[in-house]
């Protein structure tokens, strides 16, 4: 409907206006479906390729035959026993590192926040290397836990220092200087001590190689404890970036919004690194990809990050099997590769600044 002014101005009221408001908002909630819906495909095909590819192909059809107990015996091993835990792991570590950024960016208001940037995981390595040089990490448990409580620790120390600035780059430059210290007490230690230099191998270059069941079973739990976490601290974090005040005359609570979010990125990141060693950039990149979608609100966003991550780490660990022959390249290097222009972009296009824009 419309209606005239008394200067002659037409203005839409009523229905027509409604149907403005519900087009953006219909053609959105579309949009997050077909995207999700492509997320599980790429998924599928991804994991299927991953079980196929490596240093010696195995075409499809062996695969599935592998996958349902037929076909030859060491066709069978290299895809039970090599192949598929790789794999799960990969998809893991990257679900968990890409929805620990996307809450860590809305947890500090901060677009350029990522587990590898503010310290977390190399907190995680320098507790386990302190914890092997005394010999109390002896076993995956014991330095799984010394991995969480090196990611939480690590975490409270930047976030209090950086909190006292509003620059978005404190917080990244407060992380790579105790991520600088962090790493260099590890390599000390590791300098006095063969069992911790010999440990430190898969804690310097985050990768899926020589990782077993027990590494899987890390990064499966730690993601879904991390999961659960998030989905309860999601509400919460939407509320609270309508500001304190909004949030608490909505109902929102938010100290537990912050600590809900605080727990999800240690367990999420920590269980991560823990099973595979530090990976950076899926973190901070992902968030930033799913944002552009499927909006700002955090709890439409845990899914699809988590889906858009594992994609990404397992699509760099099938690239890395086979971009140099009979080697291979570390995941982490692969997405370094990838990830560090796509950080530049982010500054040069002022990601920092624009994040009141997309939020």
């Amino acid at each position: 409907m419309s209606a005239t002014t008394k200067g002659g101005q037409n203005i839409q009221t009523g229905s027509a206006a409604e149907s403005r408001t519900a087009t953006p908002v219909m053609a959105r909630g579309k949009g997050r479906k077909t995207f999700l819906v492509a997320l599980i495909l790429a998924s599928l095909v991804l994991a299927v390729a991953s079980l196929a590819l490596g240093s010696r192909s195995i075409p499809p059809d062996e695969v599935i035959a592998a996958l349902r107990g037929a076909g030859e015996q060491d066709i069978r091993d290299i895809v039970w026993n090599l192949r598929m835990p790789r794999t799960f792991l990969a998809y893991f570590a990257g679900a968990a590192l890409a929805v620990a950024g996307a809450l860590a960016q809305s947890w500090t208001r901060n677009p350029l926040a990522d587990p590898g940037f503010i310290g977390i995981t190399a907190g995680a390595s320098f507790f386990v290397a302190l914890g092997t040089a005394i010999g109390i990490a002896t076993s995956t448990g014991m330095r799984t836990t010394l991995a969480l409580a090196g990611a939480g620790i690590t975490t409270l120390l930047v976030l209090a220092v950086s909190r006292r600035f509003q620059d978005p780059l404190t917080l990244i430059l407060v992380g790579a200087g105790v991520s600088a210290a962090l790493g260099s007490g590890a390599v000390i230690i590791g300098l006095y001590s063969t069992d911790v230099l010999d440990s430190m191998r898969r804690w310097t270059i985050g990768s899926t190689f020589g990782r077993g069941p027990e590494d899987v079973a890390i990064a499966g739990i730690g993601l879904l404890i991390g999961l659960a976490c998030a989905a309860m601290a999601a509400r919460p974090l939407d509320l609270l970036a309508m500001g304190e005040e909004s949030s608490l005359a909505l109902g929102g609570s938010p100290t537990t919004a912050r600590v809900g979010a605080a727990l999800s990125v240690v367990v999420l990141a920590g269980s991560a690194t823990a099973a595979t060693g530090p990976i950076a950039f899926v973190g901070f990149a992902i968030p930033h990809i799913v944002r552009r979608v499927v909006g700002p609100s955090v709890a439409t966003m845990i899914l699809p990050s988590a889906l858009l991550g594992g994609c990404a780490v397992l699509a760099a660990d099938i690239i890395g099997r086979l971009i140099v022959g009979n080697s291979e390249l570390e995941m982490s290097i692969v997405l370094a590769i990838v990830g560090a222009p796509f950080l530049i972009w982010g500054a040069h296009r002022g990601v920092g600044r624009a994040w009141g824009d997309n939020a």
